[in-house]
């Protein structure tokens, strides 16, 4: 009882500091946190976490393709919606296709979608979550990026502006949610070849989504008009309601870490110089 007593009080403080530097060592090394602090570094010195946008060839060479099929089809769309996992270059392309539209291109954030947004013409609207959240028959076409969720992650850390979202977002639920947000949506669905672009050009009765997905859930027993878009995605995919950024978190994203660093701190907690 006494070197326990002992441990308490004179060695909270060193165990402390062991768990501390530990996980902190731990974290360091990954380069997701590599990436996140770069990105922190360049706020600080230039005032932007964003690297300075530069053109891609290979995303030029999407934007031509989807121009062509704005041509072939005759549409002169005033509002392009834009959505995909983080990394998808969901920015790059709304870039591409605003300097060859004359369409303004707008990235949303996380709170402009906590509910019905109000978008104006001549906009391309893009965000992850976009058509999970939004009456979509706010655009003529949309776009959706369907990369893997490898090239996604790769992607997020090389750009350096958010890289840990490689570690503490689930990829593969905020993936299926938005496939199946784009799937549901009426129109024929054009595949850009040798890419990850999808387009759909909107029908003339609309893209009929909601209303498809309210027959979905009202077959697996609830009642649709309770729930707001994305809960109905989410009762679709894994038969639950939930919506907002909280579903989308690995929560145990740096469990291997924090346990690491507890490890060491009781090697130390047991070590003799502490019990002595």
């Amino acid at each position: 009882m006494s070197a326990l007593k002992k441990l308490t009080k004179e060695s909270l403080p060193q165990l402390a500091i062991a768990f501390i530097v530990t996980a902190s060592t731990n974290l360091l090394a990954k380069n997701s946190i590599k990436s996140a602090i770069r990105g922190r570094i360049r706020k600080l010195v230039t005032g932007s976490a964003e690297k300075p946008y530069k053109d891609i060839q290979i995303v030029e060479g999407y934007t031509d393709k989807v121009m062509d099929i704005f041509n072939e089809k005759k549409i002169f769309p005033q509002n392009i919606g834009i959505a995909g996992p983080p990394g998808s270059g969901k920015s790059t392309l709304g870039r591409s296709l605003s300097k060859r539209t004359g369409l303004k291109w707008t990235t949303l954030y996380l709170k402009d979608l906590g509910k019905p947004y109000f978008f104006k013409q001549g906009h391309i609207y893009e965000n992850i979550r976009l058509f999970r959240t939004q009456n979509i028959d706010n655009f003529d076409v949309i776009i959706y990026i369907d990369c893997s969720i490898e090239d996604a992650q790769n992607r997020v850390l090389e750009r350096d502006r958010n890289g840990a979202l490689a570690d503490y977002v689930d990829f593969k639920k905020l993936k299926e949610i938005g496939d199946a947000a784009f799937d549901m949506a009426d129109g024929e669905e054009i595949k850009i070849p040798m890419s990850p672009v999808k387009i759909k050009i909107q029908p003339e009765e609309g893209y009929q989504d909601i209303e498809k997905l309210r027959i979905k859930v009202r077959e697996q027993g609830y009642d649709p008009e309770t729930f707001s878009k994305e809960e109905l995605l989410f009762i679709y995919r894994y038969g639950k309601p939930k919506r907002g950024i909280l579903p989308y978190i690995n929560w145990g994203a740096y469990n291997e870490e924090l346990l690491s660093a507890v490890q060491v701190s009781l090697r130390l907690a047991t070590a003799k110089k502490f019990l002595s």
